[in-house]
């Protein structure tokens, strides 16, 4: 007796990929995924099932749900690149999580209007995302909010770095300088929050329309602060009284080890001010004074007071009017300063014999990698000579 084939028709329309029944697993980690919002837990899924719901996640998911329970890096990847084209890792540790709570907060407080928005729906949104945010680079901050609140340490307890911009962007015809720059009143909250803070190590407040009275103001705060290492504030409108106020904090108890003043209003009075505290402190290392009009007086008394500091290993006096009187100290300092390793006094106006003293003084200096007076009309065969005796010291 023969063995009768079974012949089983699949209608026309149907095709074999639709007969196939799912695994049990793959439909258990689809129903997870779906369902997510309600029930925010893996369970006791293995790494490869987990690695499947992550990856079925929706990106539209309440941050407040899955911060705390999704550390997968391939997520908070996918979440960030559907919302930005530019995403520089490094600038955020190197972690998609950590860079999309810092760009989305920033992106918040960017946006954020006191008079529209909730304050206390702000709030829980810098408490939920304090576990991951360390750096804060606002670029267009349009109100003027408490910065109390924004550096609370019981709102923001990680923080460590914050560039913080007045103003808007793309205003185009609308442009108004009220909307650009920080208020006496923000330089009055930022004293007050600089005195709370206990991580933030990083602030630039450079391009803040800063002027004497404001960047007093902000001296006050940061006199009562014992985290803040790294000060930038170039491209200010800072002048003498302003600078003597920052001088002020650079005594003994001083932490400050990165101070840039680039490009603000220092003359004379401002740069003695700044060459009386170098003599006292021990803490700095960098200093940038570039661009400001200090001219020849102030920059022989800075340089004079660079010789004998023990701490300070780039010192920038680019740009800043120094004249021939200037030379002599410039060439004790490189004899005599074992410290400094890189020093810029370019676009000055030395002379060949301010470039001879140079030249000569290098030939003694052990510790010095970079010293640039290009720029400063101390002759060519000078500028090359300089620039040999730097290059034999470099080791590969």
């Amino acid at each position: 007796m023969g063995v009768e084939t079974l012949n089983i028709e699949i209608p026309h329309h149907l095709n074999r990929h639709e007969l196939f029944v799912p695994a049990l697993k793959d439909l258990c980690v689809k129903v997870v995924a779906e369902n997510f919002v309600l029930q925010p837990s893996f369970g006791s899924l293995d790494r490869e099932n987990k690695a499947k719901v992550v990856d079925l996640l929706s990106l539209e998911l309440p941050l407040e749900l899955v911060g705390p329970v999704i550390e997968e890096e391939v997520y908070w990847k996918r979440r960030s690149l559907s919302r930005w084209s530019n995403c520089e890792l490094s600038a955020h540790g190197d972690s998609w999580k950590q860079l999309y709570f810092e760009k989305n907060l920033a992106h918040t407080l960017e946006n954020f209007d006191p008079v529209n928005d909730d304050l206390e729906e702000l709030k829980r949104l810098l408490a939920f995302s304090s576990p991951w945010v360390y750096n804060l680079n606002i670029k267009q901050l349009p109100s003027h909010m408490d910065l109390q609140v924004l550096l609370s340490p019981s709102l923001l307890s990680n923080l460590f770095f914050l560039k913080l911009t007045y103003g808007r962007q793309n205003v185009g015809m609308d442009y108004e300088q009220s909307l650009f720059g920080m208020k006496l009143s923000d330089c009055v909250s930022m004293a007050r929050a600089l005195e709370w803070t206990e991580t933030l190590t990083y602030l630039n407040l450079s391009s803040n329309l800063l002027d004497d009275d404001r960047v007093k103001m902000i001296a006050s705060g940061i006199a009562e602060n014992k985290s803040i290492s790294h000060l930038d504030l170039s491209h200010n409108k800072i002048a003498d009284r302003g600078v003597k106020a920052l001088a002020s904090l650079l005594d003994r108890r001083s932490v400050l080890v990165f101070l840039n003043l680039r490009s603000n209003q220092i003359h004379v009075e401002g740069g003695r001010a700044i060459a009386r505290a170098l003599k006292s402190n021990r803490s700095l290392l960098s200093l940038n004074l570039s661009l400001n009009r200090i001219g020849d007086d102030g920059c022989k008394s800075i340089i004079e007071a660079a010789t004998s500091n023990e701490s300070l290993t780039s010192l920038n006096l680019s740009a800043t009017a120094a004249g021939q009187g200037s030379t002599m100290p410039l060439g004790n300092l490189i004899r005599q300063n074992t410290s400094l390793t890189h020093v810029d006094a370019s676009c000055n106006d030395f002379g060949e014999e301010g470039g001879a003293i140079v030249s000569e003084a290098l030939e003694t200096n052990k510790t010095l990698q970079h010293i640039d007076v290009r720029m400063s009309n101390v002759g060519e065969n000078h500028e090359s000579a300089i620039s040999e005796m730097l290059k034999s010291r470099i080791t590969f």
